[in-house]
């Protein structure tokens, strides 16, 4: 689907000033501004919606008073079904890197046994003691990883041991290569950059997969289409 043209922004725009259920009164040079066209625009858009039947309009003195007709409540409908259609459908995320030896930290922390049952506990499997650690190797997949951190949802609470607070971190889960069943870890606090996501899985992957650095994986998650857009909102909201 495209981008809304300016008539179904100006459709959605009455509606959204009640206009399907009375004549409102709008100036064309509001609609302008609230719809950043000119004035000029917005006149010929209005009289283009009046004479196709999407809108009705009359004069009341000095004032133009506009309400939606059924055609145009029938239009507004037909945009929303689409974007129903594309917003509430599952999204699959896909994520492209290469296998590099990391630092080590995976296996320590994965050894520590508050971390451990949570892992095990909230990704139903208990993972291998060490992380596969891939760098991404294209931009999109560098800005999928970030909105999948926004939109982990699985929670790996951090502690306190009277000697040093451990971090926290988030998971979702995920398939690698589309054979094997893992989770992505978004550690809190970590030396890697945003091109880099670290995996855990029931096994050891590179043993099993017969994975040495520079291979190339990639990663793919499904979530909820809403789970996603609630990040993006958050991330504009902010």
């Amino acid at each position: 689907m495209t981008l809304l043209s300016h008539k179904e922004r100006i459709l959605i725009f009455l509606a959204g000033r009640n206009a399907f259920a009375e004549s409102v009164e709008i100036s064309t040079s509001r609609l302008a501004e609230a719809l950043k066209i000119s004035q000029q625009t917005a006149s010929r858009l209005l009289i283009q919606l009046e004479e196709e039947g999407y809108i009705a309009r009359r004069r009341c003195g000095k004032a133009r008073r506009i309400k939606l007709t059924e055609k145009g409540l029938k239009e507004l409908l037909d945009v929303y079904l689409t974007l129903k259609g594309i917003l509430e459908r599952p999204i699959e995320i896909r994520l492209e890197g290469r296998v590099f030896t990391g630092l080590s930290e995976g296996a320590y922390y994965l050894q520590i046994p508050y971390y451990l049952r949570q892992f095990e506990e909230k990704l139903g499997f208990r993972p291998y003691p060490g992380t596969l650690n891939i760098r991404l190797m294209n931009r999109d997949s560098i800005m999928n990883r970030i909105l999948l951190e926004k939109a982990a949802d699985i929670r790996i609470e951090g502690f306190k041991d009277g000697r040093r607070a451990y971090g926290g971190a988030k998971c979702v889960l995920a398939r690698l290569n589309d054979c094997e069943d893992v989770a992505i870890v978004f550690i809190e606090r970590t030396h890697y950059g945003e091109d880099v996501v670290e995996v855990v899985a029931p096994n050891c992957l590179r043993e099993k997969l017969g994975l040495k650095d520079g291979d190339r994986v990639y990663v793919c998650v499904k979530l909820p289409s809403k789970s996603l857009y609630q990040a993006a909102l958050r991330d504009y909201r902010s």
